[in-house]
């Protein structure tokens, strides 16, 4: 569920600017979606762990972006940011699977998958359920941050500024997407609205990747975009 404090309610297209510049134009209206979040009044959104379906162990939180200290070059350095982990992985899976076996290249979050590496909540999460409060007018994203064998394995960002080239690690409001679709929606302008007015009638299905991180070369790379799914706003089920 989620739970708002408002007096109004703006919805329309936005955007953060340029993020290694730290601008943010002044908007009057409530966004979430891959250009960044950002809401006019502090807001609290409730959100569940869904399932997993990556080799990493990964935590899922929010960075504060306006924590974020930056270079004489204005390159942003990322330690410095504020960062609240949310919903954390104790494994990387509910059971042992082989890493070394291939992807199928396809998202897990459908009627007929093959579970790979698969966690579910109470287990692989045991606390799974969480809320953040976000303050008015800030910028923050969601993150994902893994390791593997207990090194650290990259982190991704909702936002695709913060990747690695602007890649798209996230799809907001996504569910049994396959190869072709999601081919579609990664780094497509086409699907950069702002998904508020989804967030408020329902809630929205969170899709992260965590591909692009440091032990993954880009042959490798899977983008199925179920490594870690979480419910925002809404009750989710799963079959």
């Amino acid at each position: 569920m989620i739970k708002l404090n408002w007096t109004y309610i703006g919805i329309s297209f936005g955007t953060l600017g340029l993020l290694n510049a730290m601008s943010l134009r002044a908007v009057a209206e409530d966004v979430i979606g891959n250009k960044g979040i950002t809401f006019q009044e502090d807001t609290i959104i409730e959100m569940e762990f869904i399932e997993s379906h990556g080799a990493y162990q990964s935590t899922f939180g929010v960075v504060d972006l306006d924590t974020c200290q930056t270079s004489a070059s204005q390159a942003i350095d990322y330690d410095t940011c504020s960062k609240t982990p949310l919903l954390s992985e104790v494994k990387a899976s509910d059971s042992f699977d082989n890493v070394y076996r291939r992807s199928t290249y396809e998202t897990d979050l459908k009627e007929s998958r093959n579970n790979d590496f698969l966690g579910t909540p109470g287990n692989t999460v045991p606390n799974f359920k969480t809320e953040f409060l976000f303050k008015a007018n800030k910028r923050y994203a969601f993150y994902l941050e893994s390791k593997f064998d207990g090194k650290p394995a990259g982190t991704v960002y909702t936002t695709d500024l913060l990747n690695s080239q602007g890649n798209r690690q996230a799809l907001f409001n996504e569910a049994g997407l396959d190869t072709e679709a999601v081919a579609k929606r990664r780094n497509n302008p086409q699907f950069d609205a702002n998904k508020f007015d989804v967030l408020i009638k329902g809630g929205l299905l969170l899709n992260l990747d965590d591909t692009g991180s440091k032990l993954v070369k880009n042959v490798d790379e899977d983008t199925d975009f179920d490594d870690f799914i979480v419910g925002i706003g809404g009750e989710y089920g799963c079959n």
